[in-house]
């Protein structure tokens, strides 16, 4: 079920823009959910264990946080479409081994109402949800808000 999470997370979470020039030089890291680009921007896809370490073996009740990282590590701000076009609506879902959708960590996705989003030279936009509440991550002492796109208004069952 993970290497589906996994597989669903990098597809599902990951997007082109005609807007933005793609060299087609795309490496994945063996073993890991970073995808890199020669240009220096790099998507980091992870499942971690409430101690925000990376994981990907849980048992069932286990709490999963889905965490994605943009990257841009050049020298020049990143110009992407709103964070919405990028992650999608469907990011973070899960899916049965069966293929049957489970749902996601979240319940209400924030879409950015700009035409862009601008990650800074050497900087990086990270976006994490939870499948289960958890004050620490709260979005700036909000809670169930999860950064700043994820909100949550139901409980969720165990994995």
């Amino acid at each position: 079920m993970m290497s589906v999470l996994l597989a669903i997370g990098l597809f599902s979470a990951c997007g082109n823009s005609d807007d933005i020039p793609d060299t087609n030089d795309h490496s994945e890291k063996e073993g890991t959910g970073t995808i890199e680009k020669s240009s220096g921007q790099m998507v980091d896809f992870q499942l971690q264990n409430e101690d925000g370490m990376e994981c990907y073996d849980f048992k069932e009740g286990d709490n999963i946080i889905f965490r994605l990282e943009i990257k841009n590590d050049t020298d020049e701000d990143a110009i992407l479409p709103p964070f919405s076009e990028v992650l999608g609506l469907d990011v973070f879902s899960v899916y049965s081994r069966e293929g049957e959708n489970i749902g996601t960590p979240w319940d209400v996705i924030m879409t950015s109402f700009r035409e862009c989003e601008i990650i800074g030279a050497h900087n990086s936009a990270v976006f994490v949800c939870p499948w289960f509440d958890i004050p620490a991550l709260y979005y700036n002492g909000t809670e169930h808000y999860y950064s700043e796109y994820f909100y949550k208004k139901d409980d969720k069952s165990n994995l």
